[in-house]
């Protein structure tokens, strides 16, 4: 075989069919919750202005077809449906100590990341 092939192949996950279930339960956890943002949004903000309009029943429909994308591998093998999502919930902080315009939670993100950085120095 070539180096490229043995390469590749070093590299590129040999169960791929486990990584697209757990993956997709994580992105289909995102994409329901835009779906379900849609009617949210044009309850309270009707006159804000938006590219285009999406007629209501399209996103309840998307709604639960996202639902059922997001619930069915749990049935078939939790655990790693419960790890995706649990790193998915680790950008939840992420998102509010720095992207977070408002800084709601700059006091409590400075506080965790120097304990980090100190319990960091201590290991290493």
């Amino acid at each position: 075989k070539q180096w490229y092939q043995r390469r590749v192949r070093g590299v590129w996950p040999t169960d791929l069919s486990g990584l697209i279930k757990s993956v997709g339960v994580l992105s289909w956890t995102w994409w329901g919750l835009c779906f379900a943002a849609v009617p949210g949004l044009r309850l309270t903000m009707p006159d804000y202005p938006r590219t285009f309009r999406v007629f209501l029943p399209v996103t309840f429909f998307a709604c639960l077809g996202s639902l059922y994308l997001m619930i069915g591998p749990f049935f078939d093998d939790p655990v790693p449906c419960f790890i995706w999502l649990g790193i998915g919930a680790l950008g939840i902080p992420i998102y509010y100590g720095f992207v977070d315009e408002q800084n709601k939670c700059k006091g409590w993100m400075n506080w965790l990341l120097k304990k980090l950085s100190l319990w960091l120095r201590a290991s290493l």
